[in-house]
């Protein structure tokens, strides 16, 4: 059976190139830590670890508030206003930059956009056109 090209939409995997970061002379834990933490010795701290050991510290970071705990980290860092690039980067930083379909980080935006879902667009078809293309967060397609 083969699948056709509408259909396969959505099944390609996509992660965040970290070497790419590297090639371009930038941090890419140094991004991680300013968009996760605000505590300037946090953060002074983390830059001594590993992305594996900042990945960690994220999934460590307490619920401040009375929601429940389920989905508590994608509700606090991706939010309604967050545009839709920086929303796929932090849902696979969420994920420990483990490749993920654009199904999967659809089910994601609409868990943590669930209030604000009929001012945002983002179909499979969306997601994959804004991530075929080059971005400011090395966002690509993996085998």
């Amino acid at each position: 059976m083969t699948i056709n090209n509408e259909s396969a939409i959505g099944l390609e995997k996509y992660q965040i190139n970290i070497e790419k970061f590297a090639d371009s002379n930038l941090s890419f834990n140094f991004l991680v830590i300013e968009k996760f933490f605000n505590n300037n010795k946090k953060k002074k701290e983390l830059m001594n670890m590993s992305t594996d050991q900042i990945y960690d510290e994220i999934a460590k970071i307490q619920n401040d508030t009375d929601d429940s705990q389920e989905d508590f980290l994608l509700k606090k860092f991706v939010l309604p206003g967050t545009s839709l690039i920086e929303a796929v980067f932090r849902i696979l930083i969420l994920n420990h930059n483990n490749p993920m379909s654009i199904s999967e980080m659809e089910q994601s935006l609409k868990k943590a956009w669930a209030t604000v879902i009929y001012l945002k667009s983002y179909t499979n078809e969306t997601i994959s056109t804004m991530l075929n293309v080059s971005n400011e967060y090395f966002i690509s397609q993996v085998d």
